[in-house]
């Protein structure tokens, strides 16, 4: 299947089934049923319908503000944490249609919903991943044509709020880990999130000059083995290592260094270019 072919699919075919949430249900309570499901965002509902999503990259951005530090996860609402007015697709459209929504507006999933509003499923990085990972003409595109560049990369002594700050900066999902000119490993929302809850639990919701979270740095975060491809690998095939390794991007390796990043984004910029 070409990927013109691919992008007519009906979401039906693609999407997959995500939980959803009442958006006034706990931040903790969103937090388990990520980690039950292996997944980093929830759809959150308001009487039955879509109301906002929320992510681990939103609670990483928003844990610890002025709104919400002196408080625990238990007691805070999820719909504090949401993105709204989300953008949804319908039940009816096609796989382009989500794609050009996820492009346009930078987002890595979009709800598809019926036409009253209520949740039917997910189109994530990882859907379009597995469905261009199938798609013959993705074999004949490099992944040097569609990476995004690295804009910025960090060291092993990097503070880790420091990290947080450029992943917003810069909109990213990952960020290069550079020691004596060597590639190590990368360090993302995943990691950076983990290390900020486990702060802010340990914190019970005080201030930050009272965290120890100040002198995480890299070090204590870094993930070592992220899935990797060459420039000149295909994009069917980067596609499919995203889907088997469950990670949010592809780092693009040349001589040993990082020369690029493939994340959901570039997957559906991809797919309706």
């Amino acid at each position: 299947m070409t990927l013109e072919e691919l992008g007519l699919l009906g979401v039906r075919e693609v999407m997959a089934e995500y939980p959803a949430l009442d958006k006034d249900y706990s931040l903790s309570e969103v937090l388990k049923l990520m980690e039950k499901n292996d997944i980093d965002r929830i759809v959150l509902t308001e009487d039955g319908r879509v109301r906002g999503i929320i992510t681990l990259r939103d609670i990483l951005f928003k844990l610890g503000t002025v709104r919400t530090r002196q408080s625990t996860p238990s007691a805070l609402h999820a719909s504090s944490f949401m993105s709204e007015p989300v953008v949804s697709v319908g039940v009816e459209d096609t796989l382009l249609k989500a794609a050009s929504e996820m492009a346009r507006g930078g987002f890595t999933s979009t709800p598809v919903v019926t036409g009253s509003g209520e949740p039917q499923g997910l189109i994530s990085r990882y859907e379009l991943a597995k469905a261009i990972s199938e798609s013959t003409s993705a074999l004949d595109i490099q992944v040097r044509d569609v990476m995004r560049t690295p804009p910025v990369s960090v060291g092993l002594q990097t503070r880790i709020l420091h990290v947080r700050q450029l992943i917003q900066q810069y909109d990213l999902s990952v960020v290069p880990v550079i020691e004596e000119g060597r590639f190590i490993g990368v360090v993302g929302v995943d990691e950076v999130a983990t290390i900020f809850l486990k702060y802010y639990e340990l914190a019970r919701g005080e201030p930050k000059r009272t965290t120890p979270l100040k002198y995480v740095v890299v070090a204590d975060a870094l993930k070592m083995r992220p899935p990797k491809v060459g420039p000149e690998t295909s994009l069917a095939e980067a596609a499919d290592k995203m889907v088997k390794e469950r990670y949010r991007a592809v780092i693009v390796e040349d001589s040993g260094k990082p020369v690029g990043i493939l994340t959901g984004v570039e997957l559906a910029k991809t797919l309706i270019r």
